[in-house]
């Protein structure tokens, strides 16, 4: 049990030493003694091929301890033999779809195998596809106590570093993809393309069999890489607010030659080409970090700051793999920084993405908050300036009101009284010539205070009110009045103008009637007329008498008459008079009126008392 116990913690060796026989397609095979890591792109650059390498397994005691082998790279496919039993196998060899060298090979060995008193034979077979990086790193011989730790950390490291890169490009990118969505900025667009691109090629190292064959899906993924890194480039300048015309053409020009380096390195089998490509990535790079450096220094930008920090992660981590990876002759096995340092300075950005944007926000918010105040102000100098305005309106109303009124009496009560003046001056007027004077001069006031009554648009209580001022005079004549009023629509804008205007015209036809008709009887109709053919919608007032009518000169040539059509006129009106002696006269009156009688108003037959 000592025995056993002291076994197991014996220290793991490495195999630094290979018998080599290799295979590449187009040249001489070649047999010798090779130092590991061997990296086949180095000695055969653009050449598939085949290689077997022979090592020897130390011996070990039976004590019953599990051993096994621990690959950091082996591949692109590979098979295992110990002691001529094949052990352990990645894809069928040739099969280029199935790549090892993307993880790393943990392969229990039987005891059975091994033995305990001469070296046991270890023979690794791989074939290798033309820049792929295929070849052998040093394997590790010991216990599983000793070396399966690390193998896990080898694997954890890898895989689980790249599942958190994926992870965390995904997350970054699905928030400036939102952000842009909201507020469209170049920023935010740069960061959410580049992210998808980063995640092909972070994400290759979780895909041992990959969708496409090689070396297609090979140069997929590295182009994949260009357009992330100068994505990426873009965004940083966007950041600093560098992304000008020059910026624009430097970027399509360096996509350009990258597609050509990728497709030199893939298509044609070339890696040089494909080196080249990688090396070329750090001139916008080391020219992005020079200047948020300057402005980081010059212009104390905070946002500079921030990404002259998170530049110095990856640009540092790039440039060692790019020197100790693709570069070194002994690089088979050892990890790459990129990935991680990509996935610190995507969290950086996105810190930096929601810093900005919760910056413009807030500057929105402020302007919003601005804008409100000055609205407020605004609404409340309209508001006085509204109110001042109805003030002056108002006033200026109550002014031509006043006017209006004093024109209305000058003109009606005014004339009449002057003219009753004018006959009792020279003494020859008779009584019922003076009656009559000052009769129309009531009439005339009383129409005048008539007329400022609030009747909203109704033309029945017009006519109603000038049939209680006239019935009686009407009655003492004689005359019998047939009073035709329908129910009339609300006709809007009845002013008192206009109410003072129709009773005017109205009361010159009923004077005409009393003087100069000789009639027995009189017809008042009051009636809406729809919309006709050639004819809007109206409201039709008609006076007919039965007397002996007037001839064609007296209609063309009267003062009254005249007066008649002004007053219509004035008001908007037609005016239509037919007579013809002995067969009656009828002043009919056409008001326009709504299209259709929706608001009918009944005619009353004799409204209440007016005022005077």
């Amino acid at each position: 049990m000592l025995c056993g116990g002291a076994f197991a913690q014996e220290e793991p060796i490495t195999l630094d030493f290979a018998q080599a026989y290799l295979e590449p397609e187009g040249a001489a095979a070649w047999a010798g003694l090779v130092t590991l890591p061997h990296l086949w792109d180095k000695a055969y650059p653009g050449r598939a091929g085949r290689a077997r390498y022979r090592l020897e397994l130390p011996p070990v005691p039976a004590d019953g301890v599990l051993r096994g082998l621990f690959f950091s790279r082996v591949g692109n496919q590979v098979e295992i033999f110990v002691g001529g039993d094949l052990i352990a196998h990645r894809g069928v060899l040739g099969d280029s779809r199935h790549d090892a060298t993307k993880a790393p090979l943990w392969v229990p060995v039987p005891a059975s195998l091994l033995s305990a008193t001469t070296p046991t034979v270890l023979e690794v077979r791989i074939a290798v596809q033309p820049v792929r990086w295929g070849g052998l790193a040093a394997p590790r011989f010991g216990t599983e106590a000793s070396l399966l730790p690390q193998y896990r950390e080898r694997y954890v490291w890898r895989q689980w570093g790249a599942v958190a890169v994926v992870f965390v490009l995904a997350l970054t990118g699905v928030i400036a993809g939102g952000l842009w969505y909201l507020n469209p900025e170049p920023v935010y667009g740069y960061f959410a393309l580049c992210a998808p691109f980063g995640m092909l090629r972070y994400g290759d190292r979780l895909w041992e069999v990959p969708p496409l064959g090689w070396p297609l899906w090979g140069g997929i993924v590295a182009f994949s890489l260009t357009v992330h890194m100068l994505l990426l480039v873009r965004f940083s300048l966007a950041l600093l607010g560098r992304d000008g015309m020059g910026v624009r053409r430097g970027f399509w020009a360096l996509l350009v030659a990258e597609a050509v380096l990728v497709w030199c390195a893939y298509g044609l089998g070339k890696p040089w080409c494909w080196t080249a490509g990688l090396a070329l990535l750090f001139v916008p790079s080391v020219w992005t970090y020079a200047m948020a450096a300057r402005d980081a220094l010059v212009a104390r930008q905070t946002e500079a700051v921030a990404l002259c920090l998170a530049c110095f992660i990856p640009l540092g981590a790039g440039l060692y793999d790019f020197l100790e990876i693709r570069v070194s002759t002994e690089s088979v096995g050892r990890s790459s920084y990129l990935p991680l340092a990509t996935m610190l300075f995507a969290l950086l950005m996105g810190w930096l993405i929601l810093n900005r944007y919760a910056r413009q926000v807030r500057a929105y918010q402020g302007l919003r908050n601005s804008l409100d105040e000055k609205v407020r102000q605004r609404e409340q100098e309209l508001q006085v300036s509204y109110a001042l305005l109805q003030q002056e309106h108002a006033q200026h109303a109550a002014l031509l009101e006043r006017q209006r009124i004093m024109r209305d009496i000058h003109d009606g009560v005014g004339s009449q009284l002057v003219g009753l003046l004018s006959l009792i001056g020279k003494g020859r007027a008779s009584r019922a010539e003076l009656r009559e004077h000052a009769n129309a001069a009531l009439d005339e006031l009383r129409m005048a205070v008539d007329a400022m009554q609030p009747v909203d648009g109704d033309l029945a209580t017009v006519l109603a009110t000038l049939r209680y001022r006239l019935q009686p005079r009407l009655a003492a004549t004689g005359i019998q009045v047939d009073w035709q009023v329908e129910e009339l629509p609300t006709l809007d804008g009845l002013t008192p103008h206009m109410v003072l205007q129709i009773q005017r015209i109205l009361l010159e036809a009923f004077t005409n009637v009393l003087r100069h008709a000789q009639a027995t009887s009189v017809r008042v109709c009051a009636r809406y007329q729809p919309e006709m053919l050639h004819q809007s919608p109206r409201l039709v007032l008609e006076i007919a008498d039965n007397g002996i009518g007037m001839d064609s000169t007296v209609q063309t040539r009267g003062q009254g008459l005249s007066n008649m059509r002004a007053r219509a006129q004035a008001i908007g009106a037609l005016l239509e008079i037919t007579a013809a002696p002995g067969q009656g006269t009828c002043v009919q009156i056409a008001l326009p009126a709504p299209g259709t009688p929706a608001t009918p108003a009944p005619a009353p037959a004799a409204p209440a008392a007016p005022s005077m």
